[in-house]
C-alpha cells in the first residue's frame, strides 16, 4: 500500500490472511491506528516494509503490534523515530533480517539488543544509530556483535563465522 492517506484500516483484509509480505508507505491514518492492525491473523506474514514518512511516530513498535511470523523487517523512511521498543522486538523470535533506512533521528538500540535469531543487519543514512554502531568503539556494538552480517552505510561490518 503506498499513498493512501484516508486509508484507516485493513481489518476487512480477511480474505488476503494469506499474504506473506505487506508494504506501507505514506498511509498517516493507517498508522495513527496501528495498534488495531490485529497483524497475527496474518499467519503467512514473513516480510514487513513500512514507512512512516508523514507520521509523528518516534517510538515504534508497540507491544503486540507485529506478528512472531516475521522474518523480515524494514522499516525506511522515518525521520521522527527516535526509539525501539526492545520489549516487542523481543518478541520477533523469527526475525532473521532487519533494515533501517533514512531514520535520521533514531538514537540508539534498545538495551535489551536485538533479537538472537537475527542473523542480517543493515543501517542505512541512520547518522545517529551509525555513530554508535561502529565496530569495537560504538556503545551500541556489544549488543550486535553477534549478527553474523552487518553492513552499515553501504560497508560490511562484521562477519561471523
Amino acid at each position: 500500500m503506498y499513498d493512501c492517506p484516508r486509508l484507516e484500516s485493513f481489518l476487512e483484509w480477511g480474505s488476503f490472511s494469506r499474504l506473506s509480505h505487506i508494504s506501507i508507505s505514506n498511509c498517516e491514518k493507517l498508522f495513527s491506528v496501528r495498534v488495531q492492525w490485529k497483524l497475527e491473523r496474518f499467519t503467512y506474514l514473513e516480510k514487513l516494509s513500512l514507512s512512516f514518512c508523514n507520521v509523528g511516530v518516534d517510538s515504534f513498535p508497540e507491544e503486540d503490534l507485529l506478528p512472531t511470523t516475521l522474518t523480515s523487517l524494514y522499516i525506511y523512511n522515518c525521520p521522527n523515530l527516535k526509539a525501539l521498543n526492545g520489549k516487542s522486538l523481543q518478541q520477533l523470535s523469527s526475525l532473521e533480517t532487519l533494515h533501517f533506512h533514512d531514520c535520521k533521528e533514531l538514537q540508539y538500540l534498545p538495551e535489551e539488543g536485538l533479537p538472537t535469531s537475527v542473523r542480517h543487519l543493515t543501517i542505512d543514512d541512520c547518522p545517529l544509530l551509525t555513530e554508535r554502531c561502529q565496530r569495537e568503539s560504538g556503545e551500541d556494538w556489544p549488543k550486535i556483535a553477534h549478527i553474523s552480517r552487518i553492513e552499515i552505510d553501504g560497508e560490511h561490518m562484521h562477519s561471523r563465522n
